[in-house]
Protein backbone atom coordinates (compact mmCIF):
# COMPACT_ATOMS: atom_id res chain seq x y z
CA UNK A 1 0.00 0.00 0.00
CA UNK A 2 0.76 3.51 -0.80
CA UNK A 3 1.44 5.81 2.30
CA UNK A 4 0.30 9.47 1.62
CA UNK A 5 1.48 12.73 3.59
CA UNK A 6 -1.09 14.29 5.12
CA UNK A 7 -0.90 18.60 4.52
CA UNK A 8 -3.16 20.70 6.35
CA UNK A 9 -3.07 23.91 5.63
CA UNK A 10 -2.51 25.73 8.53
CA UNK A 11 0.12 23.66 10.39
CA UNK A 12 3.83 23.16 8.26
CA UNK A 13 6.41 20.25 10.37
CA UNK A 14 9.19 22.21 11.76
CA UNK A 15 11.98 18.72 11.20
CA UNK A 16 11.59 16.36 8.50
CA UNK A 17 8.93 14.35 9.35
CA UNK A 18 5.45 14.21 8.15
CA UNK A 19 2.35 15.68 10.97
CA UNK A 20 0.70 12.73 9.51
CA UNK A 21 0.53 9.91 7.16
CA UNK A 22 -2.30 7.68 5.38
CA UNK A 23 -1.71 4.04 4.20
CA UNK A 24 -4.95 2.19 3.15
CA UNK A 25 -7.66 3.20 6.03
CA UNK A 26 -5.14 4.02 8.84
CA UNK A 27 -4.27 7.83 9.85
CA UNK A 28 -0.51 7.62 11.60
CA UNK A 29 -0.07 11.12 13.88
CA UNK A 30 2.97 12.30 14.79
CA UNK A 31 3.18 13.77 18.43
CA UNK A 32 1.24 17.21 17.90
CA UNK A 33 2.15 20.11 20.09
CA UNK A 34 0.87 23.86 20.91
CA UNK A 35 2.99 25.91 18.83
CA UNK A 36 3.16 28.32 15.78
CA UNK A 37 4.60 27.83 12.80
CA UNK A 38 7.11 29.87 13.66
CA UNK A 39 7.99 27.97 16.84
CA UNK A 40 5.95 30.04 19.43
CA UNK A 41 4.19 28.39 21.77
CA UNK A 42 0.37 28.59 21.97
CA UNK A 43 -1.28 28.89 25.26
CA UNK A 44 0.22 28.79 28.74
CA UNK A 45 -1.81 26.06 30.39
CA UNK A 46 -1.50 22.44 29.96
CA UNK A 47 -5.66 23.38 29.49
CA UNK A 48 -5.02 25.59 26.45
CA UNK A 49 -2.79 23.78 25.19
CA UNK A 50 -4.61 20.89 25.10
CA UNK A 51 -7.26 22.68 22.87
CA UNK A 52 -4.77 23.38 20.35
CA UNK A 53 -3.17 20.23 20.28
CA UNK A 54 -6.65 18.36 19.43
CA UNK A 55 -7.54 21.04 17.02
CA UNK A 56 -4.67 20.38 15.30
CA UNK A 57 -5.36 16.51 15.08
CA UNK A 58 -8.93 17.38 14.07
CA UNK A 59 -7.39 19.67 10.82
CA UNK A 60 -4.84 16.68 10.59
CA UNK A 61 -6.82 13.89 10.10
CA UNK A 62 -9.79 15.66 8.37
CA UNK A 63 -6.95 16.23 5.36
CA UNK A 64 -7.29 12.58 5.72
CA UNK A 65 -11.10 12.35 5.14
CA UNK A 66 -11.00 11.10 9.21
CA UNK A 67 -12.36 13.05 12.64
CA UNK A 68 -11.68 12.69 16.09
CA UNK A 69 -14.68 10.31 16.19
CA UNK A 70 -12.06 7.58 14.01
CA UNK A 71 -9.48 7.60 16.46
CA UNK A 72 -8.74 4.38 17.84
CA UNK A 73 -5.49 5.04 19.91
CA UNK A 74 -3.42 7.99 21.53
CA UNK A 75 -0.21 8.75 23.03
CA UNK A 76 -0.31 11.64 25.65
CA UNK A 77 2.63 12.98 26.78
CA UNK A 78 2.56 15.38 29.95
CA UNK A 79 5.73 17.40 30.96
CA UNK A 80 4.42 17.45 34.44
CA UNK A 81 2.03 14.93 35.66
CA UNK A 82 0.13 17.41 37.71
CA UNK A 83 -1.65 18.56 34.69
CA UNK A 84 -3.26 15.46 34.04
CA UNK A 85 -6.62 16.28 35.33
CA UNK A 86 -6.40 19.59 33.78
CA UNK A 87 -5.79 17.95 30.27
CA UNK A 88 -8.10 15.45 31.12
CA UNK A 89 -10.97 17.55 31.41
CA UNK A 90 -10.46 18.78 27.90
CA UNK A 91 -9.73 15.60 26.62
CA UNK A 92 -12.88 14.50 27.89
CA UNK A 93 -15.52 17.23 26.55
CA UNK A 94 -13.31 16.62 22.75
CA UNK A 95 -13.30 12.86 22.52
CA UNK A 96 -17.18 10.63 22.72
CA UNK A 97 -17.87 7.47 24.05
CA UNK A 98 -16.36 4.92 23.25
CA UNK A 99 -12.77 7.04 23.95
CA UNK A 100 -10.08 5.56 22.02
CA UNK A 101 -7.52 3.88 23.94
CA UNK A 102 -4.63 5.53 25.85
CA UNK A 103 -1.82 5.78 27.43
CA UNK A 104 -0.84 8.91 29.07
CA UNK A 105 3.29 9.42 30.52
CA UNK A 106 5.22 12.02 31.48
CA UNK A 107 8.07 13.03 29.23
CA UNK A 108 10.67 16.13 28.56
CA UNK A 109 8.89 18.01 25.61
CA UNK A 110 11.32 19.27 23.18
CA UNK A 111 10.52 23.24 23.98
CA UNK A 112 10.07 25.23 27.33
CA UNK A 113 7.20 25.95 28.43
CA UNK A 114 5.50 22.87 26.33
CA UNK A 115 2.78 20.93 28.27
CA UNK A 116 1.66 18.50 26.20
CA UNK A 117 2.00 16.20 23.25
CA UNK A 118 -0.49 14.24 21.63
CA UNK A 119 -0.29 11.60 18.89
CA UNK A 120 -2.67 9.13 17.58
CA UNK A 121 -3.88 6.27 15.27
CA UNK A 122 -6.97 6.31 13.25
CA UNK A 123 -9.13 4.34 11.30
CA UNK A 124 -11.84 4.38 9.05
CA UNK A 125 -14.04 1.68 7.44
Amino acid sequence: MAKTKLVPKSWIPAGPYSLGTKCGNTIFLAGQIATANDGSIIGDTVQAQTEIVIDKMVEILADGGMGLEDVMQTTVYLQDLDDYNGMNEIYAARFAEPYPARATVRADLAGAGLRVEISCIAMKD
